[in-house]
């Protein structure tokens, strides 16, 4: 019977190979070649044909075990191949995060974190080239989606969103109960990261904070409102805001948050309110002002968004404030002292959105500017006998007026 050379490799215990010759029938050779060809799932290469059903997940704890081989080489090999697996290796090395081996733990938890970014870029490139469908869907798109379209601007920005903050997206897609920590603890580490760093907060990061903001369940502590006011002076957003493609987006989302502030919280959005000049401080503005037990720096502030967003429809609840004789501020110019009263901000926001001097009725110290129309400092007086007489003056123009 004709016999055929075939070089066997055993491997030794020290991971050394060693050839062995065996002189094995032709026929055997044969015959086996065919019975391999024949087996389902495996190529005349020996290798499974694509489609077929493999068991991965044996696969995959086979080559975690090797992840503790005592030869690095051996180790390399099986971390490139869970690698190239990808999401089908992720249950076998979830199970290998916990096994007994440090060393077999510790390469999972990295193959588990570079599987997972590869998954999330392979995701997000889809996503912008609108490949995605329900089953690949970017955690936070649907809430994202509701709010502004599905068009090519409306992607482009989300996915800005995603490369900033997908931690507090995907807290976004399970519900709004937990976003308001997740908020809360992001919004910290930014704001030190940027002390350190001295490197501004990309726009990415601000307007997924914005966006979590925005929905009225989620429950931000005072400090992160502060942090998000912050955030929303720098530069980056600040250009957005000029932006003809991203403008649209954070204009909505400044403006959806800014509606919800209440007291103390207000404060500071309505400085944002007349600074990019959004409608929607009003909200807040006018509720301020119809409960008289907010502080009268909080009242003021909110004077101050009606005059510059406000129109005569606001003009009835002004009115009612010039009889309010709450101090807002007291100061000395050249030892003389003036007070500010909530009736003196009011007056004074009434002449100016009737679009009358303020100075001709009797303001003479008063300061106007284009962010948040007059400094309240130079509105008040140095006694009620100047600020009834100029009270007095502006009821006489109307009185005119009317004739």
């Amino acid at each position: 019977m004709d016999r055929m050379d075939v070089q066997v490799v055993e491997v030794d215990l020290t991971g050394r190979e060693r050839p062995i010759e065996m002189r094995i029938p032709a026929v055997f050779v044969c015959l086996a070649s065919l019975i391999v060809a024949a087996l389902p799932g495996v190529s005349s290469g020996g290798e499974p044909n694509q489609g077929d059903d493999v068991d991965v997940y044996a696969q995959t704890v086979e080559l975690v075990q090797q992840l503790g081989d005592e030869h690095f080489s051996i180790r390399e090999r099986a971390t490139s191949q869970l690698i190239e697996l990808g999401l089908p290796a992720r249950q076998a090395l979830e199970e290998g995060r916990q096994h007994a081996d440090r060393e077999i733990r510790y390469r999972c938890e990295r193959i588990l974190a570079t599987v997972s970014e590869l998954d999330f870029q392979r995701r997000l490139a889809a996503f912008a080239a609108g490949r995605s469908d329900g089953e690949d869907e970017l955690p936070g798109w649907k809430q994202f989606r509701a709010a502004f379209g599905d068009d090519g601007e409306a992607r482009a920005f989300f996915v800005e969103m995603q490369k900033a903050e997908p931690e507090v997206l995907n807290a976004i897609a399970n519900g709004p109960q937990g976003v308001g920590k997740v908020v809360d603890m992001r919004c910290a580490e930014l704001q030190q990261a940027q002390r350190i760093s001295r490197q501004p907060i990309s726009l990415g990061s601000i307007t997924t904070m914005l966006f979590a903001a925005g929905d009225k369940d989620v429950n931000l502590n005072f400090q992160t409102g502060s942090i998000l006011c912050s955030f929303c002076y720098q530069a980056d957003l600040q250009n957005a805001m000029l932006d003809a493609t991203k403008k649209k987006f954070v204009r909505e989302m400044l403006g959806t948050w800014i509606k919800q502030g209440d007291g103390s919280a207000a404060y500071q959005t309505l400085a944002l309110a007349m600074r990019f000049e959004l409608k929607e401080g009003l909200v807040p503005a006018v509720k301020i002002l119809e409960n008289p037990g907010n502080q009268a720096y909080i009242r003021q502030n909110a004077i101050l968004a009606i005059a510059k967003l406000g129109d005569d429809s606001h003009m009835k609840l002004l009115e009612s404030l010039l009889g309010d004789e709450s101090k807002c501020t007291t100061h000395r110019v050249k030892n003389v002292t003036y007070e500010t009263q909530i009736r003196d901000v009011a007056l004074a926001a009434i002449v100016i959105m009737k679009k009358q001097d303020p100075k001709k009725i009797g303001f003479d110290r008063i300061q106007q500017n284009t962010s948040n129309v007059f400094s309240t400092s130079t509105v008040g007086f140095e006694n009620d006998e100047k600020r009834n007489k100029v009270l007095a003056k502006w009821k006489e123009f109307k009185a005119t007026k009317k004739k």
